[in-house]
């Protein structure tokens, strides 16, 4: 019974040791049979490949134009990181010129700085508001005008529509909206916050 208790203790640690050496090797290192490798050349291979450098010159070229548009990352705007906490924001842009407790909802605050406005829930950033007189903003993916024109030229046409204004969200579900007046239609301001499943 005992030999048995040890041989099975000894292939557990035999197979925890393969895992960790198998996790532990880095991503980029060559697996054995690639490091080992055929010993003699192969001319089919690199027939290959050279017929294929025209098409894989294509394809850097058509990257390279897609890289050129610019990406919706609304992640960080004016240097606030919408995951940011409020020492964070303290740290990255000083101190707020004021702040305000929502009356009916006292865990939201609101802090004013120069040309924006940070709401907070709790400690963490909910939203991010520049109003529309600033004239340009900037995000994660570059600055941009604070235009209904200028956001359209950069993105296309909005995402979403809602009665106060259109929207765009990207990738990681975080949204921009554009606040438009009812009456004029113009801009009014422009938010940043998480997206919900509702819009």
């Amino acid at each position: 019974m005992k030999r048995i208790v040890a041989l099975v203790a000894a292939a557990c640690l035999l197979m925890t040791g393969v895992t960790i050496g198998v996790l532990m090797r880095p991503a980029y290192a060559p697996s054995p049979a690639v490091a080992v490798g055929p010993a003699v050349a192969d001319d089919s291979n690199e027939a290959a490949v050279r017929a294929a450098s025209p098409a894989y010159s294509a394809f850097l070229q058509d990257e390279a134009a897609m890289s050129e548009e610019p990406a919706l990352d609304f992640s960080e705007v004016n240097g606030v990181g919408l995951s940011d906490a409020k020492e964070q924001v303290v740290t990255e842009i000083g101190i707020p010129q004021s702040a305000q407790r929502d009356e009916l909802l006292p865990e939201q605050t609101a802090w004013t700085y120069p040309g924006m406005e940070v709401g907070f829930t709790g400690g963490s950033v909910e939203y991010v508001s520049v109003p529309a007189g600033e004239g340009r903003i900037e995000l994660e993916s570059g600055s941009l005008p604070i235009s209904l024109e200028g956001w359209t030229e950069a993105f296309g046409q909005p995402m979403f529509t809602a009665d106060d204004g259109v929207g765009y969200v990207d990738e990681r579900g975080f949204a921009a909206k554009l606040f438009l007046d009812p009456l004029s239609g113009e801009l009014v301001s422009i938010d940043f916050f998480w997206s919900s499943p509702q819009q």
